[in-house]
């Protein structure tokens, strides 16, 4: 009998076990361990200060200024609890009679709740300065300036046109859709209007290379074209670890400081494998809320496992495919579609969601390039009906009936953290 390597799989708080033999083993794919650093606090003061393409940000603050603080919302792991307070001690020091409001990017999440905004800044936070959840369906709340070059509508808060001074926090790691986040994703879609984040998805859907890992991808340039027209001043770019833990962050110049962590996300990040993989199991973890979230696990399988393979996904989705109730319905209306028809059926039936076509793209896309087996306990059974994958209840189950399709010798890999990890073939694993 072979040896069995047996394997522990993160799926929301808790981990799914499960076994293979060695020999069809290719590696366990998780990020690269790295210490977090041991002053967070210090660590951001000496990026705010020692900013890159800007000025300290203290010598931003002029007295009486509208400051607009700008952070990311529950499905990315920033602990702004802990890196929102230097931030704010810095701007208060730099000026009197302020005010200084928070303003959660959700793009086109549900709205933060109060016990997950006091989890997310911490409670001191939250009783001394406003913080207010971005709703992109909320018309009354943005203002159109104009459009890019590109035609996509610039629709944003209107508190980024009232504010004097905007500042931002966000993290870096890869992104199945704009290559990486950081930078210009804070802005759009993290507080623009839905008619701005459907023009960029667009973009994303009739693309024809992976966007995961680069930023030469459209919609990561048609964001950064949109940012160049939108207020903000001054950016704190963060590379965290495993455990959602600050190991490096760099500020000032929104695209500058991105880039800049982006090279050093990459040593955690992107990870190399050696050959192609027939199966890849991929936990979605961290983003696990719902399928918006926990389809990233499958961005992280589809460049890497051979046409024809597995994919076996385990993502808790909590909360379903979404609670925004167009993405719901787009997808809905593209229940068995072919991914190269959709954006075309979705324009013969009037869809103005291009976001949720998008989503509805990416889903039988994968399913075209391989069997898809998701182990679920947020999503029903009709819900994998709209998004055409199958069902499974354990991870060996689904393993086993991989193995009954790809054969006896069939290699497979196994993704830690399917939400941000990046998988690419190289030559050796270091």
């Amino acid at each position: 009998m072979s040896k069995q390597v047996h394997v522990k799989l993160p799926y929301g708080k808790t981990e799914l076990g499960f076994s293979l033999p060695a020999e069809n083993l290719i590696a366990i794919l998780e990020p690269t361990q790295v210490a977090p650093a041991p002053d967070p606090a210090g660590v951001i003061r000496e990026a705010i200060r020692n900013p890159i393409g800007r000025p300290p940000l203290k010598q931003l603050v002029r007295d009486g200024q509208y400051v607009l603080v700008l952070i990311d919302d529950m499905t990315r792991p920033t602990p702004c609890w802990q890196l929102l307070p230097p931030i704010l001690e810095e701007i208060e020091a730099g000026g009197k009679d302020l005010h200084i409001e928070i303003l959660i990017a959700t793009g086109t999440h549900r709205p933060m709740t109060p016990a997950e905004i006091e989890a997310k800044v911490g409670r001191h936070i939250m009783a001394h300065y406003p913080v207010i959840n971005h709703e992109a369906l909320d018309e009354s709340s943005m203002v159109n300036l104009g459009k890019s070059a590109n035609g996509t509508p610039i629709v944003v808060n209107r508190r980024l046109t009232e504010a004097d001074l905007v500042v931002a926090l966000g993290n870096t790691v890869p992104h199945c859709l704009a290559g990486w986040a950081g930078g210009a994703k804070i802005i759009q879609p993290g507080v623009c209007g839905e008619d701005t984040t459907n023009q960029t998805h667009a973009l994303s859907m009739v693309s024809p290379m992976p966007h995961l890992g680069r930023l030469d991808n459209p919609m990561r340039v048609e964001i950064e074209n949109i940012v160049e027209k939108v207020r903000l001043d001054f950016m704190v770019n963060t590379v965290l670890n495993d455990r959602a833990e600050l190991v490096y962050a760099l500020a000032g110049d929104p695209m500058q400081s991105q880039r800049k962590t982006v090279e050093l996300s990459s040593e955690v990040w992107v990870r190399p494998i050696p050959v192609l993989p027939d199966i890849v199991i991929v936990s979605s973890y961290p983003a696990d809320l719902d399928y918006w979230q926990g389809i990233k696990g499958l961005f992280a399988a589809e460049p890497i496992v051979k046409r024809g393979g597995d994919i076996i996904l385990a993502t808790p989705c909590w909360e379903g495919i979404s609670s925004n109730p167009h993405h719901l319905e787009a997808m809905r209306a593209m229940r068995g579609v072919p991914s190269k028809m959709i954006r075309h059926v979705g324009k013969e039936k009037g869809i103005e969601d291009l976001a949720g076509l998008n989503t509805a793209t990416v889903a039988a896309r994968i399913n075209e390039l391989a069997f898809v087996q998701v182990l679920s306990a947020g999503l029903c059974d009709d819900d994998l009906d709209v998004l055409g994958h199958s069902r499974t209840h354990s991870i060996q189950d689904a393993l086993a009936q991989a193995f009954e399709r790809q054969g006896p010798n069939a290699k497979v890999l196994v993704i830690t953290h399917g939400g941000d990890i990046c998988p690419v073939l190289r030559t050796t694993i270091k």
